[in-house]
């Protein structure tokens, strides 16, 4: 229909009609071009499972500091004087870990963004974690099998990279890697007692599975002796952190990033998970992350679950998590430090050392040669 033909009324309602449309699309498009890019954001997510929180939500982290902010905590509200639980603790404790991991969070919460904004932001954030943990596990399901099958004696039966209904405590070799410290795997009595879920076996987040200690020796006379110190543990950290190549050789993490590939005279290098999220020390949650993902590949789950059967893998996670950030005693610091300096030898080797372990310059000559400064 021609609109000169219809009557000046509809034609008044028509422009009108036309003109609404505009708007409301002029709106969309504004709004298009505000959206956050989906692979910067997607990326960035891709540290939180591995430095911050295995399972919270991004938009959760968030809601327990403005709990504290609106409670009078004010932008730093870590004050004993705002109630709460301790699992609003465990996240405000992660949102501090998320603003230093995502730097484009602060950003965001100083950001103008709509709700529908902030959602779809929340959204590709949640998806880069997920997503991240997903292919560490599908990566260590397969490596893990390879690293067992080469022991000698090779295990019997042979353990399948792709199906894991075999593995657990339903095979022998995953068995004694999984068995909680308390237990003795040797005896036949307890395995039985283990496999068939009796409550004076019971395998849950608060015994240490005896993979974490250094060559499976735990001594109940000093239990920290060796604690996290296990062959298995380091090699699956290196094969999240640095390349599932340098977890057989142990090469450091620098040595690898400086390595230069020559092809038709171009100078290439390839940068690791470390380099990418800008570890230069290593991290006390990167290695509970470490140890719930090696734990998952090494049980008979099919896939990935927060409560395995009677296991609680976040429970397990801010057990490690505590053990390193709320040392009870001196003591119990220098031992954390001390474990920490062995990791980073581990893993950066002569790299990096004034990260985690800076030099007390003020007790150098230099600082010593000073003039004293007296007050008049």
């Amino acid at each position: 229909m021609d609109i000169n033909q219809t009557p000046p009324d509809d034609q008044a309602t028509l422009k009108r009609r036309i003109a609404a449309l505009e708007e409301q699309n002029t709106n969309l498009l504004s709004k298009l071009e505000k959206k956050p890019r989906n692979e910067n954001f997607v990326l960035e997510g891709r540290a939180i499972r591995r430095l911050v929180s295995l399972v919270d939500r991004v938009e959760d982290l968030l809601a327990e500091h403005d709990r504290r902010v609106m409670l009078g905590g004010g932008n730093d509200s870590d004050t004993p004087s705002i109630p709460s639980s301790d699992v609003e603790q465990y996240q405000y404790r992660s949102y501090q870990k998320l603003i230093r991991w995502c730097p484009s969070i602060r950003k965001l919460m100083q950001s103008d963004m709509d709700t529908y904004q902030l959602n779809i932001t929340y959204r590709q954030l949640n998806q880069g974690a997920d997503g991240a943990r997903g292919d560490d596990a599908s990566m260590l399901k397969v490596t893990v099998a390879t690293w067992l099958m080469e022991q000698t004696p090779c295990p019997e039966p042979a353990i399948h990279s792709r199906d894991k209904a075999s593995r657990g405590f339903n095979h022998d070799v995953t068995g004694r890697l999984l068995c909680p410290v308390d237990y003795d795997w040797e005896d036949p009595s307890v395995r039985a007692g283990i496999r068939d879920y009796h409550p004076d076996f019971l395998v849950t987040a608060f015994s240490w599975p005896r993979y974490l200690y250094e060559n499976l020796v735990f001594d109940p006379k000093n239990p920290t002796k060796g604690l996290f110190r296990g062959e298995l543990l380091l090699k699956a950290f290196r094969c999240i952190f640095t390349s599932p190549s340098s977890a057989e050789s142990g090469e450091d993490q620098n040595a690898r990033r400086n390595k230069v590939q020559r092809t038709s005279g171009e100078r290439r290098t390839r940068c690791d998970v470390a380099g990418l999220l800008k570890m230069h020390e290593v991290q006390p949650r990167a290695i509970a992350y470490g140890a719930v993902q090696l734990r998952q590949s090494l049980s008979s789950s099919g896939s990935w679950r927060i409560v395995d059967e009677d296991f609680d893998n976040e429970a397990f996670y801010y057990n490690i998590v505590d053990y390193f950030e709320l040392p009870t005693s001196q003591e119990q610091t220098k031992e954390v430090d001390d474990l920490l300096l062995w990791w980073n030898r581990q893993i950066f080797r002569r790299q990096n050392v004034s990260s985690y372990r800076p030099q007390q310059v003020k007790k150098l000559s230099v600082a010593l040669c000073r003039p004293t400064t007296h007050a008049a």
